[in-house]
């Protein structure tokens, strides 16, 4: 069992951001070294200053892989509202199977039937005073899944999100192995949090983020090593904030607590192994998050309401160096990323990513120009705009995913159909794919989780709200 930890650098000097709210902090600490000004200048000097100048006609046809959609997807079920503690009802995650559809939330974790909705229950935890605090994004090739859970009253201060479950989705919802996994020891006690993340790598490796460490444990629950901030001995709060899998490569980001509170980020591969040389600070002015699902990047949006610059992305090498900072801006109008909130601090936004393009949404999307709103694709070799082509008017456009060729977007309205639009990489030539047909309930498409595969779409409220989750396919066989 390996132990990986390194020296990192002091916080930069500049204003600093409050903490975030909603968090409990108990007997955390780390503290960072050694100073540097490399990563300082590397934001500065690494800012992309590619143009912005909008695509030339369109002249590309896509092509989008079958079947991607269907021509037409209808509402097939709907289910209730979430219920419970509203502290816990916000959404974890969601997994898809076959033959069935699970929404986990910190009420628990619900398993539907994919054609009817019919709730066939919910997963039961090891033991009965245990409640779900933590969750994969997805499932692996093998259908298996992973839920952190905590062992009595979940809105306890004390309470502790340190329970780990292997699940497998095609045996019954079976769990496969427990495993208890707290922090390293701070004044004698290891330390814990009320949530935690969950993340497969390459091989098949579950990483648990705890306050201060995370954990590579093998598919037959042994540990693979364990990785620890360097602030795991020193009496200072450093807290480890957020983790994100990049196939082999796993990204964590740090909060140091010196007079308010400053981030950075650092990499792990999947042997444990720091490989950044120092972690990369997030600029002080920003809010950061990091962003799974695509290339290994970081989202910086303004703190506070007084926002008064563009978000921006941070890019990074595959060793944890800082690539690029591109700023999101166009001509289109700013751009909407559509912060989805999730249990436990946790947010996620609507962003594309394919090989080195990023697709955003740009515009006001309860404008009723003709121009607004806007798909945008940015080029994250060099940070310049590729391309920027509309979406309907009065929308609420939201990505249903991409592949080399095509980017597929919804164009979400509240109480109408929704067309299913397919634009080419190459220049953004969108053509009309399918049509969502308006279900029997008003949609809120801001905030809501999308999840689309096979030729159905699930939306999903993050909280508790008019609905839990409405299933569209398509109405013939």
């Amino acid at each position: 069992m390996a132990h990986h930890s390194q020296p990192h650098p002091a916080e930069v000097r500049g204003p600093v951001p409050p903490p975030r709210s909603g968090t409990r902090l108990r007997d955390r600490g780390r503290r960072i070294l050694a100073a540097t000004a490399t990563a300082a200048l590397l934001l500065t000097g690494a800012t992309a200053c590619g143009g912005t100048a909008e695509s030339p006609e369109s002249k590309s046809s896509p092509a989008p892989k079958e079947p991607f959609a269907p021509a037409q997807l209808a509402q097939a079920w709907k289910t209730a509202p979430a219920e419970g503690e509203t502290l816990l009802t916000p959404l974890m995650a969601t997994w898809r199977t076959k033959t069935a559809y699970y929404v986990g939330r910190g009420t628990g974790v619900e398993i539907l039937d994919a054609a009817t909705g019919k709730s066939l229950g919910t997963l039961a935890p090891p033991e009965p005073d245990m409640h779900p605090c933590g969750m994969t994004e997805g499932l692996t090739a093998d259908g298996l899944g992973a839920i952190a859970w905590i062992k009595g009253d979940p809105l306890d201060v004390k309470a502790s999100c340190d329970r780990v479950s292997l699940v497998d989705t095609r045996n019954g919802s079976s769990i496969i192995w427990t495993k208890q996994v707290s922090g390293a020891l701070m004044d004698g006690k290891p330390l814990t949090d009320d949530t935690t993340r969950l993340a497969f790598i390459a091989g098949g490796l579950l990483a648990v983020m705890t306050p201060n460490t995370v954990v590579g444990l093998r598919p037959d629950g042994t540990e693979a090593w364990t990785w620890r901030n360097a602030g795991v001995p020193l009496n200072q709060y450093v807290l480890n904030w957020g983790m994100s899998a990049h196939h082999d490569r796993l990204m964590v980001m740090i909060g140091v607590q010196r007079a308010g509170w400053r981030y950075w980020v650092v990499t792990l591969d999947a042997t444990g192994k720091e490989l950044s040389p120092e972690p990369v600070p997030i600029p002080p002015e920003s809010h950061g998050d990091l962003v799974g699902g695509g290339p290994m990047t970081v989202i910086l949006t303004p703190p506070g309401l007084g926002k008064t610059k563009e978000p921006e992305l941070m890019t990074f090498t595959r060793e944890g160096r800082l690539a690029r900072v591109i700023p999101l801006a166009s001509a289109a109008g700013p751009v909407q990323l559509n912060q989805g909130r999730r249990l436990g601090r946790a947010s996620r936004y609507d962003i594309a990513f394919n090989g080195s393009t990023a697709y955003v949404v740009a515009g006001d999307a309860l404008s009723s120009s003709s121009t607004l709103p806007q798909i945008v694709a940015f080029d994250l070799d060099t940070g310049a705009t590729r391309w920027t082509q509309p979406v309907d008017t009065l929308t609420v456009p939201r990505f249903l995913g991409s592949d080399e060729d095509t980017v597929y977007v919804l164009g979400g309205k509240a109480t109408k159909d929704m067309p299913v639009y397919a634009y080419a990489a190459k220049d953004g030539a969108r053509t009309q794919i399918s049509t969502v047909k308006a279900p029997d309930t008003f949609l809120s498409m801001i905030g809501v989780a999308v999840d689309y595969s096979a030729g159905t779409l699930a939306l999903t409220e993050p909280g508790r709200y008019s609905y839990g989750t409405v299933m569209f396919r398509s109405p013939t066989p």
